[in-house]
This record gives C-alpha cells, structure tokens and sequence, in this order.
C-alpha cells in the first residue's frame, strides 16, 4: 500500500463506545475495502482487517464499536479511501476516531463465561443448531447421513486425519465456513481451560480429541495466507485466544440458559451472524467439546 494523508483535516471528531485491545498498537494506514450498514472494513497494512462496527456483539479486538459513524450521511467512509492510524486515533477525509481514553474490549473468555457449562446443554444446543441453522457452510458434518456436499466432505476427510489446518479457506462465505469452524474449536479448547466449574470438568473429561495442538496450531498459523482477508484476521485472533463478541455472547448465554427454551434462542441469535457464520462456528464449537474431533 502507498500511504498517502487525507486530502485534508477532518470535519469532527466522533468517540467509540467500545475500542479492540489491538487497535491501539496499530500504526501506519489502510484502505477502506467494504462499506456497509452496520460496519465498515478497513484492510490495513499489516494484512488485517480493523472494523467500524455499530454494535457491540460483533465486536473483535480488531474492531471499534462506533455507532455515531453510522448515523452520518453515507459516503463518510467510502471503499478507496485511506485511513491513518496514529495510535491515539484513526483519521479520514472527514472524520477522526479517537481511540484515547476509551473502554477497552479485550476478547478474551472468562471463567464466568462457562461456569453454567454442561454436557446436557450441549445436546441441547446441537438439537436446535439443527432446527435453527439454514442449510449450508458445514451444518452437514452434525450430519452423519448427509452427502453431497464437497465442502463438507473435504472437511470430513481432513477432520478424519485430524489436520485442522486443511479447512483454512475452505467453503464460501465473506468468512469462508472452514474458518469459523476452525473458530468454533479453538473457543471450545478455550472454555475448557477456564475450569474448574464442574459441567466444564465434566466435558472435558468425555473430550476424546487426538489433535496434536502444539504442531496443529503451528499449521493454522503457517496456513493463514491460505484464506481471503476476513478469514486470516478471524483466525489470527483466534490462534491469541481472542473471539468476536457473538460467540462470547452465545456462550455466556448457553451458560445461564435454564431449559430448551432458552438454548434455542441462543442459537437462533448466533445463527444469525453472517449466511452461515454463526452456524458453522457452533459446529466447529460442538464437535470439538462432543469428542468428534
């Protein structure tokens, strides 16, 4: 990328509600690649996508939850246009965002987040995933009699040699459906490591994964490049154990859920995130903690 300044000094100033731990360290610039109504997608130098996001559960700590960004007239952040990250702020043509002093959103899951966590819930969530989710993206591998599918099938069969990096890039989507299942496992490694609540106790003792983690995440790291813009900056999170705000959401949920009732509404919330985003994530988060893997 050139890096060239703003054609002049912004118009105002607008202030997040929310700023991603790992905005801050960034520097240098970016160009817009994406504008849409609820966020915006700026590729950045480094190779990795920094969002101006209007709501919080689609927070990363890549992205910047900016709701007063969206309540300007369009065309305030358009594709092309270059965005200076300074550290303290990031500016474009007509506007700044201050990042100094705001609150932090780190990513990060919590004890707190699993505590409710159960292998009862866990059925419950696959029977409504099941129900809830459209067809697509990798759904069919809670499938065992479906077929058809290439995508799922090249899952299957690199699931089968348990090498996690060959779904990197792998289906279709702005997020490609190997990629948010990839996600899907590495958030339930995590929540198994914020024990000791009994239910996660009890999950992860029927865990019966054989992946070689050490190597397996070396691998996802080395595959990176592998997948479109999007995927490698989900992915590059998720290796660091950091997770977009919906799935932290969804688990802090299906933590307090109390019966069907509740577990369904989880998934059709989760479920909603992307054409089938959520729903490959949940997959991949399922499989993981069922010992399918």
């Amino acid at each position: 990328m050139t890096q060239t300044r703003p054609e002049r000094c912004p118009a105002g100033q607008v202030f997040p509600t929310l700023v991603g731990a790992g905005v801050p360290s960034l520097t240098g610039g970016g160009r817009v690649v994406s504008a849409h109504s609820s966020a915006v997608n700026v590729l950045h130098s480094r190779g990795l996508l920094v969002s101006f996001v209007q709501e919080t559960r689609a927070m990363t700590t890549l992205s910047v939850c900016v709701p007063a960004l969206f309540r300007k007239p369009p065309g305030k952040l358009s594709p092309g246009e270059w965005v200076l990250f300074d550290g303290h702020r990031m500016v474009a043509k007509d506007v700044a965002v201050v990042l100094l002093g705001r609150p932090t959103w780190q990513g990060k899951l919590l004890r707190a987040h699993v505590k409710g966590l159960s292998a009862w819930k866990l059925s419950l969530l696959k029977r409504a995933l099941l129900i809830k989710a459209r067809d697509g993206g990798l759904l069919g591998l809670l499938r065992t009699d479906q077929r058809g599918n290439p995508f799922v099938e090249k899952a299957r069969q690199g699931l089968r040699h348990t090498t996690l990096s060959s779904l990197v890039g792998l289906g279709p989507g702005s997020t490609p459906s190997g990629d948010d299942f990839i996600t899907g496992v590495l958030l339930g490694e995590e929540a198994l490591k914020q024990g000791p609540a009994a239910g996660a106790k009890a999950v992860a003792e029927n865990q019966k994964t054989v992946i070689p983690w050490p190597l397996e995440k070396e691998a996802l790291g080395a595959a990176l490049n592998r997948t479109n813009d999007a995927g490698k900056t989900l992915l590059w999170q998720a290796l660091q154990g950091n997770f977009p705000g919906y799935l932290i959401e969804m688990l802090r949920s299906l933590s307090a859920a109390e019966g069907p009732e509740d577990v369904a509404r989880v998934v059709e919330r989760s479920v909603s995130c992307g054409e089938t985003s959520g729903a490959d994530a949940l997959t991949g988060f399922l499989l993981f903690l069922q010992g399918r893997l």
